[in-house]
C-alpha cells in the first residue's frame, strides 16, 4: 500500500502546527547550522509552506526552496513572492553540481521515497566544505509516547518503515561520501490535553499530521472510535481522558 501524504489536499491547513506547537529548537538548530546568510547559498528540500524559508528570511536571493506539490508551494509563494522555489523531486535536485553551501529538510526526509538517491544528490550540489542538516521524528529510539501511537495501532509500525533511524541514516550519510556525521536531540514536546479539547479543535483530524493522513478510511475510522469511547468510559467514572504527547525531534548533520 502507498504510504503517502497527499500535500496537496493537506496545503490549506498545513501552517496550523505552527500555531499549536512551538519550534524552538528546530529553529535554533536551524540558525546554528546556517551560520551566515550573507556568505552562503542554502537551498531546503522538501520545503512545504515556507515556513523554515520564512524563518531564516524571506528576501535573501540566496536562499532557495524545493518540493514536489504544487498545492504546498502554492502556499509558500504568497509569503515568498520574490524567493526561488522550485518544484522538484529530491532524489533529482534540479541543481548544478557543487552549487550550495546548505542543504537542510525539516519534518520532510521521512516522504522521500529513495532517501540514498537523495543524500548523494545532497553530496553532489554541496560545495566542499558544505553541510547538510536533517531534522525528524525517530520511532525506532523507542523513547517516545504520542496518542496517535496509542489510538491508531498501525501508525506506529508505519513511521517505522517511513523514518529512517539515526543509524542509518550515518549509514547512508558515510555511502554518498559524507563525512563528520552526528545527530543529537533539539526538540522535546511533552503535553497532556484533554481528549474532548483535542477533538473540538480539530487536532485530531485527518489532515492534521501525515500519521493520520496516511491511513485507510477504516484505519482512521476505528482510531477514533477507540478515543470516542475511551472519554465515554472516563467520563461515566468522573474523570478526563488525557492525550499525551511525549515526542522528541533528532538533528543529524554531515559535512561534505
Amino acid at each position: 500500500m502507498n504510504r503517502r501524504a497527499d500535500y496537496d489536499q493537506i496545503a490549506p491547513t498545513f501552517n496550523r502546527r505552527y500555531e499549536r506547537r512551538e519550534y524552538a529548537g528546530a529553529e535554533r538548530a536551524l540558525r546554528e547550522f546556517v551560520g551566515d546568510l550573507s556568505v552562503l547559498r542554502v537551498l531546503e528540500v522538501g520545503c512545504g509552506t515556507g515556513h523554515w524559508l520564512n524563518v531564516l528570511s524571506a528576501d535573501k536571493e540566496n536562499v532557495m526552496g524545493l518540493d514536489f506539490s504544487f498545492g504546498m508551494l502554492a502556499r509558500a509563494r504568497t509569503t515568498l513572492p520574490t524567493m526561488a522555489l522550485i518544484r522538484g523531486t529530491a532524489q533529482h535536485l534540479p541543481l548544478p553540481s557543487s552549487s550550495v553551501d546548505r542543504v537542510f529538510c525539516i519534518n520532510a526526509i521521512h516522504h522521500f521515497p529513495d532517501k540514498p538517491a537523495f543524500l548523494r544528490e545532497a553530496r553532489r550540489i554541496l560545495r566542499p566544505g558544505g553541510r547538510m542538516l536533517t531534522v525528524g521524528l525517530d520511532p525506532h529510539a523507542g523513547r517516545d509516547r504520542w496518542h496517535v501511537y496509542d489510538y491508531f495501532e498501525e501508525s506506529l509500525e508505519i513511521d517505522k518503515q517511513r523514518y529512517p533511524s539515526s543509524e542509518q541514516l550515518h549509514k547512508w550519510m558515510v555511502e554518498a561520501g559524507f563525512k563528520d556525521y552526528a545527530t543529537r536531540e533539539v526538540e522535546h514536546w511533552v503535553n497532556h490535553l484533554p481528549a474532548h479539547e483535542a477533538l473540538k479543535q480539530g487536532r485530531l483530524d485527518q489532515a492534521v499530521t501525515s500519521q493520520l493522513s496516511v491511513l485507510t478510511d477504516n484505519e482512521y475510522r476505528r482510531g477514533m472510535e477507540r478515543i470516542r469511547r475511551d472519554i465515554e468510559r472516563a467520563e461515566q467514572e468522573g474523570k478526563t481522558l488525557f492525550l499525551t504527547t511525549d515526542l522528541r525531534l533528532y538533528g543529524t548533520t554531515a559535512s561534505v
